[in-house]
């Protein structure tokens, strides 16, 4: 794991700045610096030295917070330290971002007219018609299996909600980035101006033709059911919903690794779930899918029950074929006597009495962002044998490899069977001690790719 990966798991703060102070005293002050800084809880990753001078040294020191107002104190607390002056603080974040996290790149050096003749006019017609007489060639002389739409209209924010699909766009731009890193896959965002799902529908099967795969993202519920299905069914490509489909693979993948660690198997697991949603039906179905005993479901109002009249169609759906004992009440109640719980909804709503309620020694995968239903010393205190949140299980683990495997494949859709094979060589990637395999290392990613394309192909 990359020293600042580490360094956010360690810490646990949300927010690196770059701080560059410049000490009148030299190193020697260095240690006052890192005393204040800690005082108010933030923490200190990397030091670095620009260059000293005759009477004074520079110092880059990354800091973690928690929030803005934690480092408006680190600020005010180095600005009265006598010695200390700071030169500056730069959110790494908002700098990264700064011009897009990602760019369209030209795979063909361009440095001569000839070279240009080749890659533009008048070489390109030769292209353009072998392509018209037999549209199969696309596939070698486009960029079509290589290509990704990250489709979103902004209503459903990595946890910030409706902010819209331009203000969202970092969050696609990011995950293009992921794409390109990680399987080498280019991916555009695309972005949808409506929060209606016929017209999102429209628009991306009218477009789709560029593409060799579709990712919806980050949509809000109940719409996003009926985008998925609907361009799934109307598509001739992978389309796969992330917040559903990724969330299922790497809570199906943790899963695995934790069974494997407490040696149970998943057909004598039963489950409850905080969060009916889009992330909640798709885990729901994966693990009955994989083989789980029972998985009961909680929305705002309580357990999703048969007997509920207050349903919309796709909870009511859910309910018949959920909830085996057809459950009512609370998450307390679906929690009561259960091996499992995992968290999709809001922070703070599982307190360690609800989890001492649960069967023996159970497993709690507590995945709200960016806080959890139950914090982790709370959650093992109250005897759970495992304990996993959102920053150990990230999308990003699975999403690249599902759709390199599926597309090298020359797959029409992802399948749950597609999904189970990359949650399977997740939890094979886990090393000693850990409970999901490393995100920067290559091999990760590649034992997806493999897995997937050969599910697609069976």
């Amino acid at each position: 794991m990359p020293a600042s990966e580490a360094l956010h798991e360690k810490f646990q703060r949300n927010l690196v700045f770059r701080i560059t102070v410049r000490l009148a005293s030299g190193p020697d002050a260095l240690e006052g610096v890192l005393t204040n800084i800690h005082g108010i809880g933030a923490r200190v990753g990397g030091i670095d030295q620009p260059g000293p001078s005759e009477a004074e040294t520079l110092f880059d020191l990354d800091v973690f917070a928690v929030d803005d107002a934690q480092m408006d104190q680190v600020r005010a607390a180095l600005a009265d330290l006598d010695g200390c002056e700071v030169l500056a603080a730069i959110d790494l974040a908002m700098e990264t971002h700064r011009g897009g996290a990602c760019e369209v790149r030209s795979r063909t050096p361009i440095e001569s007219n000839t070279d240009l003749r080749i890659v533009y006019t008048p070489g390109v017609a030769r292209v353009c018609k072998a392509i018209e007489a037999d549209p199969s060639l696309a596939r070698q002389y486009t960029n079509i299996p290589n290509r990704v739409a990250i489709a979103t209209n902004g209503t459903a924010i990595l946890g910030l909600g409706d902010i819209g699909p331009v203000a969202g766009l970092p969050v696609m731009e990011g995950k293009a980035a992921i794409f390109w890193e990680f399987v080498g896959l280019s991916a555009d965002p695309v972005l949808f101006d409506t929060h209606d799902a016929d017209e999102f529908i429209h628009v991306m099967e009218r477009i789709a033709c560029g593409y060799g795969a579709v990712q919806i993202e980050d949509v809000a519920a109940p719409e996003c059911f009926k985008i998925t299905r609907e361009l799934d069914e109307r598509l001739d490509m992978p389309v796969l919903h992330d917040d559903q489909h990724g969330t299922a693979t790497i809570v199906l993948a943790g899963l695995y690794s934790a069974l494997a660690k407490v040696g149970r198997d998943i057909k004598d697991v039963r489950c409850a779930i905080s969060g009916a949603g889009a992330g909640g039906t798709a885990v729901a179905d994966l693990l009955l899918t994989a083989g789980m005993a029972d998985v009961a479901l909680c929305d705002s109002r309580g357990i999703v029950s048969r007997d509920r009249d207050d349903l919309n169609d796709e909870k009511r759906a859910l309910a018949e074929r959920t909830n085996k004992d057809n459950l009512s009440g609370t998450l307390t109640d679906a929690m009561a006597g259960r091996d499992l719980l995992i968290g999709l909804s809001k922070p703070g709503i599982v307190s360690g009495q609800m989890v001492q309620g649960m069967a023996a020694d159970p497993i709690v995968l507590a995945l709200a962002n960016p806080v959890s239903e139950i914090r982790r010393d709370d959650a093992l205190a109250a005897g759970a044998s495992i304990y996993a949140d959102g920053r150990m299980m990230n999308n990003a683990l699975a999403y690249p490899g599902i759709f390199r495997g599926a597309m090298d494949a020359q797959a029409t859709r992802i399948t749950l069977e597609m999904l189970m094979a990359a949650a399977h060589a997740l939890a094979d990637c886990v090393t000693e001690g850990n409970l999901m395999p490393e995100m920067m290392d290559p091999n990760t990613h590649q034992a997806v790719v493999a897995a997937v394309a050969a599910a697609a192909k069976q």
